[in-house]
């Protein structure tokens, strides 16, 4: 799968499945931009991608912030986004603000990088956008994220739609060995316990879906769908 020549554009690539992509596209071939919100990733992140790497600190979800990023780029012609909140509490605790956060981590953020970047791509380029199993397995206590998840799978959709024919895709991760879900389970039992759980038997590696963001990318004839990596775990 190569990326040989083009420009690939990811939001929340200083870390975790984003900075598997970057490295990922960078070995196909891709010069490659990265953004996040932390200046020590963004810096770690830069250096382990190497050469030419464009970095940018900033939140994806400040349109002005977003659109003076990626004017001042050379060329875009992907466009990867791993941006996203999963707030919890019960729906009873769960108050405006905490909807507002998690949808405008991922659906205003998409709008954004859609609305930016669009004008600037060529006729074949592409978006992919990250999304959760939370989507269509919703657990108690996690409804604003639930929600959002599954709005950005609408929202990729009907982007599909209306900015054809760059192509717009949806990558649903399931369980990965990512800090941050280290930090959400608190303990290598608990990740042992969650392992199990899953048909395939392990936790994925990020790796792995940095490779299928890379199918997505490639992939000439598939846009409007949601691709599910997560071992089988939505089949539990």
């Amino acid at each position: 799968m190569s990326l040989e020549g083009r420009s690939v554009l990811i939001l929340g690539g200083t870390s975790g499945m984003g900075l598997e992509t970057a490295l990922a596209a960078r070995r196909a071939g891709a010069d490659i931009a990265i953004v996040g919100r932390d200046p020590a990733k963004a810096e770690n992140a830069r250096r382990a991608i190497g050469e030419g790497t464009v970095c940018g600190v900033l939140d994806a979800r400040d349109t002005g912030a977003l659109a003076t990023f990626a004017g001042g780029l050379d060329a875009i012609d992907h466009v990867v986004s791993f941006t996203g909140d999963q707030p919890a509490a019960p729906l009873a605790e769960a108050d405006h603000d905490m909807f507002t956060s998690a949808f405008e981590a991922r659906v205003w953020a998409a709008r954004n990088a859609c609305a930016i970047a669009a004008p600037l791509m060529p006729p074949d380029g592409s978006f992919v956008f990250c999304s959760g199993l939370s989507a269509s397995r919703p657990r108690p206590g996690r409804s604003a994220g639930a929600v959002a998840t599954a709005a950005l799978e609408s929202f990729c959709r009907a982007m599909a739609v209306e900015l054809a024919p760059l192509r717009v895709n949806a990558i649903c991760p399931g369980a990965f060995g990512t800090d941050v879900l280290r930090r959400a389970l608190g303990s290598e039992a608990t990740m042992e316990r969650l392992a199990s759980a899953i048909p395939l038997g392990r936790i994925g590696d990020p790796a792995e879906i940095a490779h299928a963001v890379m199918f997505l990318l490639t992939n000439t004839y598939t846009t409007g769908t949601t691709l599910r990596v997560d071992g089988g775990f939505a089949l539990t």
